[in-house]
């Protein structure tokens, strides 16, 4: 691609965009693409010309069969040594892989650096609606979008993100926090309370939005969610041994997120399955204790306890292992229930039955990659370095995350350099250094295989 630094401005792509659109009407996407990327240089705030015509150009490509941009050619398009050349970049990653998520953030990326909020508003749309359907939604692409939400004032698309975070991480006040302010910030916008107006109705205005957000919320004020434990509380006690009644007043115990609520919500766990029967009930006592164990272990940590934070980890792991093993044993067939019980049976040293385990668990596409992930260090444990690497191939093969490439490819040379396969471990530990210079000791590994290679000094 030439370049147009200095050649930018209104207009300037217009002939670029008016040959893409002739190309792409004859199907031959991988030359409309180029064009359409040539004009975008030109006008990279250019929405209606380039940027949307490129991803339907991509997405029609795709649904033909069109291929992603393979490895070496991701690494090489990776950023770039200005903004814009790192908009055009991350632009021709995601028109070859429109569902990308890495290239959608190095989209938003560069156009936040080259201050161009219509083309932020623009991709971050695109990136929400991606994470809502995403099998595995991302936590950092979330936290991203809130951010990027909140710099362009679309508080609204930003409180939806933040709510799609909380569900990942129930437990971060933080995110509640921003939930607030971001709730707070909305109402104000609507009402246009930070402007000249009437004072007194500015406030009833947004006392009104504030509750009407606040029942929609996720994180309602402790006085609501009470009201809301009463209400539940009086259908449970009409209804006890109704399933949906029963689940609404847990479920109402729990948001509070207190001890003493939760060890209620456990006694009505505890009678509901003896008076029913069903396992699902005694399921969701097991997960409330394991949530109380875990507030527990990050308090020892945060008062400096060690000894009494590993003792306590180590009760809560063989906690965890006998009650996953019976969900195996109520739900032999469920994938998930098998890779959480892998992933402890592993923690424990119990390398035979993780394998076990993780074996099947790798069939469950949400949980793929780290199963197999895990089934390869649990290979790597018992020195089985052959089987380990095999299966760290396997996993590579899958799409991945940045963060799984960097995991996995790290595990793949050290079992290589176990091996005594210098080179290939070498291969790794480039790539991974290549993503990210500080990841582990990845610097150490690949510098120690590289004097292997090179032999004794002379």
């Amino acid at each position: 691609m030439s370049q147009a630094q200095g050649q930018t401005g209104p207009g300037k792509g217009k002939a670029f965009f008016d040959r893409a659109a002739q190309v792409a009407e004859t199907g031959n996407w991988e030359f409309a693409i180029e064009l359409y990327l040539e004009g975008i240089q030109r006008e990279p705030d250019n929405i209606e010309r380039g940027h949307q015509p490129l991803r339907e150009v991509a997405l029609k490509r795709k649904a033909q069969g069109g291929k992603a941009s393979g490895f070496m050619e991701s690494l090489k398009r990776k950023g770039g040594r200005d903004p814009l050349t790192g908009l055009i970049n991350a632009e021709r990653l995601l028109a070859k892989d429109p569902g990308s998520t890495n290239a959608m953030v190095g989209v938003l990326e560069a156009s936040k650096k080259l201050n161009l909020p219509t083309i932020t508003k623009w991709i971050c749309d695109i990136l929400l609606d991606a994470q809502r359907l995403a099998k595995k939604p991302n936590l950092g692409v979330q936290k991203l979008l809130i951010a990027s939400y909140n710099g362009l004032e679309e508080f609204s698309s930003a409180m939806r993100a933040c709510q799609m975070a909380i569900q990942l991480r129930p437990d971060d006040p933080l995110l509640a926090e921003d939930l607030r302010e971001l709730m707070t910030k909305e109402t104000i916008k609507k009402g246009k309370y930070d402007q000249e107006g009437d004072f007194t109705k500015g406030v009833k205005d947004m006392k009104g939005q504030m509750e009407l957000a606040q029942r929609d919320s996720m994180v309602q004020g402790r006085d609501f969610l009470v009201q809301q434990i009463d209400k539940g509380r009086e259908g449970y006690l009409a209804s006890p041994t109704v399933p949906g009644k029963i689940n609404s007043f847990v479920d109402a115990l729990l948001k509070l997120e207190e001890e003493a609520y939760e060890n209620e919500a456990i006694d009505v766990l505890v009678k509901a399955n003896k008076d029913t029967g069903a396992y699902q009930f005694k399921m969701r006592v097991g997960d409330i204790k394991i949530r109380q164990m875990t507030r527990r272990y990050r308090k020892l940590l945060a008062e400096g306890d060690k000894p009494a934070a590993a003792e306590h980890a180590r009760n809560q792991l063989e906690f965890e292992l006998a009650e996953y093993a019976e969900r195996a044993a109520n739900y032999p067939t469920d994938l998930v229930v098998k890779y959480e019980l892998g992933h402890r049976l592993f923690l424990a040293g119990r390398l035979d039955e993780a394998i076990a385990a993780l074996q099947q668990a790798q069939r469950d596409p949400r949980r793929h990659v780290r199963a197999l992930n895990l089934l390869g260090l649990a290979f790597q444990k018992k020195k089985w370095y052959h089987e380990a690497a095999e299966t760290f191939e396997k996993a590579l093969q899958a799409e991945l995350m940045e963060d799984q490439a960097k995991e996995v490819r790290y595990n793949l040379g050290d079992a290589y350099e176990q091996m005594g396969q210098f080179e290939k471990a070498q291969e790794q530990f480039s790539h991974v250094a290549q993503l990210d210079y500080n990841f582990k000791d990845v610097r150490a590994r690949l510098e120690s295989v590289r004097k292997k290679l090179s032999g004794p000094s002379s």
